[in-house]
């Protein structure tokens, strides 16, 4: 059985940094330009680093980062839940989100109020065999917890965007 923190309350969520843009060629790592007025207007809006080359397209992922309270508020642990746990919890894609926030950029501050003060249960992702990147970057971090699953206590919770067609 996995690892579980029961009875959690987000305290604190990096709502702006939710979606992680990756190109949809070769998988890099996409850096926005969306402050240059020329590109923007030509439709493009970011740039891949690996590709050096402007990326209309993208893929989607989501990267939440938190900070939740266990044990009665006695502690406070840093917390990161990627793709299957924030698209279990919101109820769509980050895909599908990321084509939301296009059109309502304000859909971050919801997203924000929905997870602020939320009761939940923590599964705690198993370790498994890493890359040597990514070992590298946790034992910078290792107070970090990566999270398999995000299950809110309360029964009647519904994802915030559980009525979209998922197309």
């Amino acid at each position: 059985m996995a690892p579980m923190i029961p009875h959690a309350v987000i305290v604190q969520v990096a709502a702006r940094q939710l979606i992680f843009r990756r190109c949809s060629t070769c998988k890099g790592k996409l850096v926005g330009c969306a402050q240059n007025h020329e590109l923007r207007t030509a439709g493009v809006m970011y740039f891949c680093v690996e590709c050096g080359d402007d990326a209309t397209t993208f893929l989607a992922n989501y990267h939440l980062e938190m900070i939740v309270s266990v044990s009665n508020g006695e502690k406070v642990k840093k917390a990161t839940a990627y793709d299957k746990a924030v698209e279990l919890l919101l109820g769509c894609s980050a895909d599908k989100l990321s084509e939301l926030l296009v059109k309502d950029p304000k859909l971050v501050d919801d997203i924000e109020e929905m997870l602020l003060g939320l009761r939940c249960h923590l599964i705690i992702r198993q370790d498994k065999k890493k890359k040597k990147k990514n070992a590298k970057a946790k034992a910078v971090d290792s107070t970090t917890i990566d999270v398999e699953a995000i299950i809110p206590a309360d029964p009647r919770f519904k994802p915030m965007f559980a009525t979209l067609d998922q197309d």
